[in-house]
């Protein structure tokens, strides 16, 4: 008996399928470390709520303080498990209108443990123009994660940033930025990272390509970015220089039908 030899174009549908779960499982830990600090809020100022009422020095003025700054990290919890509750089996069988800018703040938020372990800070510039687009939940999310991911495995190459009490040191700067003209959604992702060798640029926008040599990335990430792009009738972009790198992405959206 012999077993069936999957196609190239199958194995391709397993390694993106692969890909894919390795953001969940990034987002999972993120998720997991990030809602560890409202939590901690809540309980703090529920403890001393608690502790006010039995001594009976309640101050109303401190405990509406208090009970304003729990709805506010519920708020954020809430925000944080939305993010995640995308990629749910439910939520992925079909495409919703959602607003680009929420979904890329909430993976940003999902993320920031990553920019820790890199020594990187993050600049993010978000669009106060509201608009929509129709995509998958998890569109938007997969571009933050595998592109943003992508300038963070290049610093945590470079090994832990060395810093010169002496002299200023240059910080890590991963910058996103948002804009949107004529109905036209663009986001700009840059770093300053080093940039791309120039003979593996264009072969890293293949399937299967990466830079990692450990085994931990499939080299799908900046393919499921054009797919996703593709999918929203946009373009991607990629440049990259000694100093960093640049993904471009342009997207139409619509304006008008938001509040």
């Amino acid at each position: 008996m012999t077993d069936d030899i999957p196609s190239q174009a199958e194995l391709a549908r397993r390694l993106q399928y692969t890909a894919r779960l390795a953001v969940v499982g990034k987002m999972a830990s993120g998720a997991a470390h990030e809602l560890n600090q409202p939590l901690n809020v809540i309980r703090m100022a529920a403890f001393n709520l608690k502790r006010a009422i039995q001594k009976n020095r309640l101050d109303p003025e401190l405990a509406l303080e208090k009970l304003a700054r729990i709805d506010e990290q519920v708020t954020r919890a809430a925000r944080l498990t939305a993010g995640m509750k995308a990629f749910s089996p439910t939520a992925l069988s079909q495409d919703i209108v959602l607003r680009p800018s929420d979904a890329i703040a909430a993976a940003l938020e999902l993320l920031a443990k990553r920019f820790s372990a890199a020594d990187a800070e993050l600049h993010y510039q978000p669009t106060d123009v509201a608009c929509e687009v129709q995509a998958a939940p998890t569109a938007l999310q997969e571009i933050i994660f595998n592109l943003v991911d992508n300038a963070v495995e290049a610093f945590i190459r470079q090994g832990p940033q060395e810093v010169d009490v002496a002299e200023q040191s240059n910080p890590r700067i991963i910058g996103v930025a948002e804009s949107v003209a004529e109905g036209i959604f663009k986001l700009v992702i840059t770093d300053n990272a080093g940039g791309i060798d120039p003979e593996k640029r264009t072969a890293l926008q293949a399937p299967f390509a990466t830079e990692a040599d450990d085994g931990t990335h499939p080299g799908m990430g900046l393919a499921i970015c054009h797919e996703v792009v593709a999918g929203l009738g946009g373009s991607f972009d990629l440049s990259s220089d000694s100093i960093g790198t640049t993904a471009t992405l342009c997207f139409p959206v619509r304006c008008s039908a938001v509040e």
